[in-house]
């Protein structure tokens, strides 16, 4: 085998990363390039995403975000595992199970959403998996994606079914977003006092003021995300436009008095149909959400873990409390500059 070095990714040039990035992630490599201090939350604590080199040259990647875990009641260190990719002349060579043994003695306790095929490469290393979180969809424009109504142009059927939906999500009440930059202050205070519940079962990601600021201010698309309230119940979206598809992804909700998901999420549909969005989208374990959004098209997310630690990865094993769009980068890789 070839010689290789693994270095942290704070010990590479940016022109290297930018080189490597090309070839891995063609659509998103300017975004990367510019942005990957905030992508991989570098500076928050010692963990950093993994650096495989041969001759100086940049092969691979084993990327992570910091976070921290409530487990039982005590606070937990662990790392999100994200973009993961060996550039293809090196495939199959072994440099990817050597990037991702490395990977794992970083931090004692590792998650991620992944694909079935990573899924299948981590089960190999111990892995659990957990297929609780699910991604809910909801279509508005059936023109964008049912490829014989567009061929054929049959806006006729494009007229029904959006009249149908319009009909089903219909509301005399009516919200309308507002940009988080101008309005922070309102989300930052919300979120002091929201609703937490608690359940020992399952491991809880720690959304505190420290990493809203991370997620949202620091963010390199911030002015593309809004929020919404209706009766004290949030919803912080990112809207944006992609492959001439206009999506509204619901990131995260919260309360800070009786929870109304429901509702608001259907008036945020609401408000999609009226503004020409194509597309709503949210992730998270609640099922109710397939009476809201197409039960059809309503797809599991494998949720999979690792810990040194028998009691955690037990707890890891019944997934996580609450996850939803704004963890991981289910939401941000979806990002192009």
């Amino acid at each position: 085998m070839l010689r290789y070095k693994i270095n942290k990714i704070s010990e590479i040039a940016t022109e290297q990363l930018s080189d490597f990035y090309k070839k891995t992630y063609h659509k998103r490599h300017k975004t990367l390039t510019s942005n990957w201090r905030w992508w991989y939350r570098i500076g928050y604590s010692e963990f950093e995403s993994l650096i495989l080199s041969i001759d100086n040259k940049i092969i691979g990647q084993a990327g992570l975000l910091p976070i921290d875990l409530n487990i039982l009641g005590n606070k937990v260190s662990a790392i999100w595992f994200v973009d993961f990719a060996i550039l293809p002349e090196f495939q199959g060579k072994g440099f990817g199970q050597i990037l991702t043994k490395e990977w794992m003695k970083i931090c004692p306790n590792q998650i991620t959403f992944c694909n079935n095929q990573s899924l299948r490469v981590f089960k190999k290393f111990g892995w659990k998996n957990n297929l609780s979180t699910k991604r809910f969809v909801r279509p508005i424009n059936t023109l964008k994606f049912i490829p014989i109504v567009r061929r054929l142009k049959l806006n006729f059927v494009n007229r029904t079914l959006r009249y149908l939906i319009k009909k089903k999500y219909s509301r005399n009440v009516s919200i309308n977003p507002y940009k988080i930059g101008d309005n922070f202050k309102i989300i930052s205070d919300s979120f002091k006092i929201k609703k937490i519940t608690k359940n020992n079962r399952f491991a809880e990601i720690i959304r505190d003021e420290k990493w809203l600021h991370w997620r949202l201010i620091e963010c390199p698309y911030k002015k593309d995300i809004h929020f919404f309230e209706y009766k004290n119940n949030f919803a912080i979206v990112h809207i944006f436009l992609i492959e001439n598809i206009k999506k509204l992804n619901i990131l995260y909700t919260y309360s800070t008095d009786k929870p109304q998901k429901n509702e608001l999420f259907i008036l945020i549909i609401n408000w999609a149909i009226n503004n020409d969005i194509d597309l709503v989208w949210a992730v998270n374990t609640n099922t109710e959400f397939e009476n809201i959004f197409s039960k059809i098209l309503s797809k599991s997310i494998n949720f999979a873990s690792w810990s040194l630690d028998q009691k955690i990865s037990e707890t890891l094993q019944n997934g996580l409390l609450d996850p939803q769009g704004i963890d991981s980068d289910i939401d941000s890789s979806l990002y192009v500059d």
